[in-house]
């Protein structure tokens, strides 16, 4: 379990929508705030957070920006952030003495350097992890990464749902030609 409130942090409006999207599914009072968001919208979703109405906050890079919460128990960085200065604005965005905020952060490659850059302590383990190069440090600080989309359902339902829908497609072109086949073939006999 956890104790509400929690901001997550992800890398896209597109992946924002989706974790979204499969948060509700599972129940979680949830909402998003992003920039394909309106101005009252976002708003909104903001006074709900800080009223309680809201347990769980996704956000892009914008809320990591100029938005103070007092009272965040977790911050979750669903996508790591490219450098450490996005990461500190990120775990920043609760009231300093706060002494019970947790940050977890979720990676599949190296991240120690900037977790150390950023003043937090690091694990031993995590420290051997292969380091990025030059050239791919610069590439993700000019394009993020391409992550998958966020699903959680499984990959052999997934293909399931995508062939009933190809079928479904086939059976429908199917039924149409022979609709046109038939008019096609029908005779007007005079009547007599």
């Amino acid at each position: 379990g956890f104790t509400p409130p929690v901001l997550v942090f992800v890398q896209s409006i597109e992946r924002a929508k989706e974790l979204f999207h499969e948060l509700v599914y599972e129940g979680i009072n949830v909402d998003v705030i992003h920039a394909d968001r309106t101005q009252q919208q976002r708003d909104n979703v903001v006074r709900s957070f800080r009223a309680g109405k809201i347990w769980v906050l996704i956000c892009t890079a914008l809320l990591a920006r100029g938005i103070d919460f007092k009272g965040v128990n977790m911050v979750i960085n669903f996508d790591f952030p490219s450098s450490a200065v996005e990461y500190i604005h990120r775990i920043g965005l609760f009231s300093p003495s706060a002494s019970c905020l947790s940050c977890l952060v979720l990676f599949s490659f190296s991240i120690a350097s900037v977790i150390q850059r950023a003043g937090c302590p690091v694990p031993d383990y995590i420290k051997h992890f292969r380091k990025l190069q030059s050239k791919q440090k610069k590439k993700f600080t000019k394009k993020p990464l391409e992550r998958a989309h966020i699903l959680t359902s499984l990959k052999f339902l997934q293909k399931k749902a995508k062939k009933n829908k190809t079928l479904v497609q086939k059976m429908k072109k199917k039924n149409s030609k022979e609709v046109q086949s038939n008019n096609s073939q029908k005779r007007v006999t005079p009547e007599n």
